[in-house]
């Protein structure tokens, strides 16, 4: 092994005669180098959505939902359900809500704005998601002396419609109640006393949170649209959810953060794969500098080659020479891809470099994660085509005579 080693370091860093050798070399390591650190970036922006969407969903959604199979739960129904799950050891807080949709009008732009109303418990809210960490204000949803019902919302409709706190708005529910006049929509008063600022553009955009006893009013016919639930300890919550289906029987669905927004994780799941398999091509590329730049160094050492197998240097000697060749640049490609690359990707998340617009997207920066198991998949992944792209090179110079080599010396 000494032998081999020794002589494939020569090659590589051959002077005078082979410098051109040693450029292309140069060149095979820095094409390594930038696919690795390429993939390494490209990964880190996907990890890093994934990974903040993640953050941002589990703090405002509950780790599990309990809905039925209707449209709403009875009372009666959430009023047990809420018994069990406080009851339950494995659960943090629990918490009914209510869900519905409908149009702001402040009076003086005349142009609604469309809103998803969350009806709220404040106290009970809170063991299930820390809003109020998030709203400027007091955040009161009692009602006033003057009949207007308090509410917070989001930071980006607030600015839309030109409120600020303590103005008021008209909410408008697409519900009919009968009047003199016929059928007419529910229409309430409502007191900005919150303003959120989530940094999650659906929520500063669309929502606004209200009180639950006004909401049942307004969107159900009594009933509730769900119950949250946040647990003590969230990496055990497909026990928990299996268990409460056992407990809560067939009448009601379980779902968890995760299934509740499946198809966005999907989407980021595919997306990461299809980054890793596009940039990975960079790396397959620089292989080939590999495999070229070996088929060279056999070209010109086919005299070497011919000494050696005459000196006692069997096939595998030669074989190994070359491979350690394609294997050390391979390895020191990676190893210095992986440095830029990681330094590149906590650069640009610690300076928050790429912005973005919140009317396209959720978060207001590209967010680069990079991660042990990330580095090491690619990593591996570089070296393992590094080394496979020494096999046709080094066959070919174990496959040399000896006489063959040494027939035009």
């Amino acid at each position: 092994m000494r032998l081999p080693l020794f002589i494939a370091k020569r090659y590589l860093f051959a002077r005078n005669k082979g410098a051109f050798i040693s450029f292309i070399t140069v060149i095979s390591i820095t094409g390594v180098t930038v696919g690795v650190a390429a993939l390494i970036i490209a990964l880190a922006i996907s990890n890093g959505f994934t990974e903040t969407m993640k953050s941002k969903l589990n703090e405002f959604y509950a780790d599990i939902n309990v809905m039925g199979f209707s449209s709403e739960m009875d009372e009666k129904a959430a009023g047990e359900v809420l018994e069990k799950l406080r009851s339950d050891p494995e659960v943090k807080g629990a918490t009914p809500i209510i869900l519905g949709m409908g149009l702001l009008t402040d009076g003086f732009s005349g142009v609604p704005k469309v809103a998803r109303a969350v009806g709220i418990e404040k106290e009970s809210h809170g063991d299930v998601v820390d809003l109020y960490r998030h709203v400027a204000g007091g955040g009161e949803l009692t009602e006033f002396e003057d009949g207007a019902h308090g509410v917070v919302m989001g930071a980006d409709l607030a600015r839309s419609m030109g409120l600020e706190e303590g103005d008021t708005v008209e909410l408008v529910v697409p519900r009919m109640t009968l009047s003199p006049f016929g059928a007419v929509p529910k229409i309430v008063v409502l007191r900005v006393t919150g303003v959120l600022r989530s940094g999650y553009y659906l929520f500063d955009n669309e929502f606004i949170y209200m009180d639950y006893a006004l909401s049942k009013r307004l969107f159900t016919r009594g009933g509730t649209s769900a119950v949250e639930v946040r647990l003590k300890d969230p990496s055990g919550i497909a026990d928990v959810k299996s268990r409460l289906g056992r407990d809560l029987g067939a009448d009601f669905r379980i779902l968890d953060l995760m299934e509740t927004n499946s198809e966005f994780f999907k989407a980021l799941k595919l997306e990461r794969l299809l980054l890793f398999l596009a940039i990975g091509l960079i790396v397959i590329v620089a292989a080939l500098n590999i495999v070229s730049t070996l088929i060279l160094m056999v070209m010109e050492k086919v005299r070497d080659i011919g000494i050696l197998r005459s000196m006692g240097a069997s096939p595998g000697d030669i074989r190994l020479i070359f491979m350690l060749q394609g294997l050390f640049i391979g390895v020191l490609g990676t190893a210095i891809g992986v440095a830029l690359g990681t330094s590149a990707a906590m650069v640009l998340d610690k300076y928050r470099v790429i912005p973005l617009s919140l009317e396209v997207y959720p978060i207001p920066y590209v967010p680069f994660h990079t991660g042990a198991g990330q580095v090491l998949l690619v990593s591996v992944f570089s070296v393992a085509i590094s080394l496979v792209a020494t096999v046709y090179p080094s066959r070919k110079a174990a496959s040399l005579s000896p006489m063959e080599a040494l027939r035009y010396e």
